[in-house]
């Protein structure tokens, strides 16, 4: 069986935020540096955290595996849930994810709840045929 692999999406609201509000800190720390070497210190940190940032969503999906879910976070993060601990799926539309370790890119998102009290929230493109498939393999 091959492993079924779903990309982020992205609101409109979530790239007018993001990225003016991470150009405008760009600018910012860019324009202070010119004034002041020694804030490189400070900027040179800060540009590539929000570079990171900017980036890292494109390189996320979730993918159903043969035996867990497994999520992967931008260029680092990863998160694999056996399909036994997996207790519901649901899709909510809001503008805040009630996990901190979220693929969030959207207003609409799918809370997966797991173990006893962990949430973990995704924004996926094909976000019904995801929730039909990851039922199946739940149940």
């Amino acid at each position: 069986m091959q492993n079924e692999r779903y990309r982020p999406s992205f609101d409109k609201l979530y790239l007018w935020i993001s990225i003016p509000t991470s150009l405008l800190v760009l600018a910012i720390t860019v324009i202070t540096a010119i004034f002041e070497a020694t804030t490189l210190l400070v900027t040179v940190p800060v540009t590539l955290l929000i570079a990171y940032f900017l980036i890292s969503p494109l390189f996320g999906y979730a993918e159903l595996r043969e035996k867990s879910l497994f999520v992967k976070f931008g260029f680092f993060l990863k998160k694999e849930i056996p399909y036994q601990s997996i207790r519901g799926v649901e899709k909510c539309r809001k503008f805040y994810s009630d996990s901190m370790l979220s693929l969030k890119n959207s207003m609409e998102h799918i809370n997966i709840k797991y173990n006893r009290f962990d949430i973990l929230s995704v924004s996926l493109n094909c976000g019904d045929d995801f929730i039909e498939k990851l039922n199946s393999k739940i149940n």
